[in-house]
């Protein structure tokens, strides 16, 4: 990604971490099965960061 400006290689890091979110997310629900959905690798240049709560231990929306 080094040929890409720096706002697009924010935005699909930004985007890497939502997938992630989503993913940890729909795989805690009570009811999917181990491994239901498999989120993408991500590049090792994105970081990790915590998902956001509503206070009630959900993703924001």
């Amino acid at each position: 990604m080094p040929n890409l400006p720096e706002d697009i290689v924010d935005r699909i890091r930004a985007l890497e971490r939502e997938v992630h979110r989503l993913t940890t997310y729909v795989n805690s629900k009570v009811g999917a099965p181990p491994g239901s959905v498999t989120a993408v690798p991500s590049s090792p240049a994105s970081e990790v960061e915590q998902p956001a709560t509503d206070g009630t231990g959900q993703p924001e929306p």
